[in-house]
């Protein structure tokens, strides 16, 4: 039982994911502020993924949906940044719940789609093409 319960936390725990290590792989901004700068510069909007250590879906999210290929083509239009829940943010995207994530249109600052759990690649995209209509509206 002893090894049965040292399994499963270690599977946890190479599931889970922080945002300092998700954002370097991802190649996404840790800080909101700087990822808005750069968005606004490059004329795209945001995403912004919050995310906790320890979380086995976060990691997922990371690892599997937003690490693709065809959803990282999606999300050209985006300069993406991942925070941890507890990190720096601004008051309107504070979450209970994560991962969540947020497609926010950078001329106002407010999400035009949100996104929350993880979502397996047919289901991302879905929202990432979502988000896109809700933008041009």
């Amino acid at each position: 039982m002893k090894i049965f319960m040292t399994l499963i936390a270690l599977v946890y725990a190479l599931m889970a994911v922080d945002a300092e290590s998700a954002a370097m792989e991802l190649d996404y901004q840790e800080s909101y502020q700087t990822a808005l700068a750069k968005a606004k510069k490059e004329n795209k909007n945001l995403m912004l993924v919050v995310v906790q250590d320890p979380c086995p879906y976060c990691g997922k999210l990371v690892d599997n949906t937003l690490s693709d290929p065809e959803v990282k083509k999606a999300l050209e239009g985006y300069v993406g940044v991942i925070i941890d829940k507890k990190g720096k943010m601004p008051k309107q995207f504070h979450t209970s719940m994560v991962p969540m994530t947020f497609f926010i249109d950078t001329k106002t600052e407010k999400a035009a789609w949100e996104s929350l759990g993880y979502a397996k690649k047919a289901r991302f995209l879905d929202d990432v093409k979502t988000a896109n209509e809700e933008l041009k509206k």
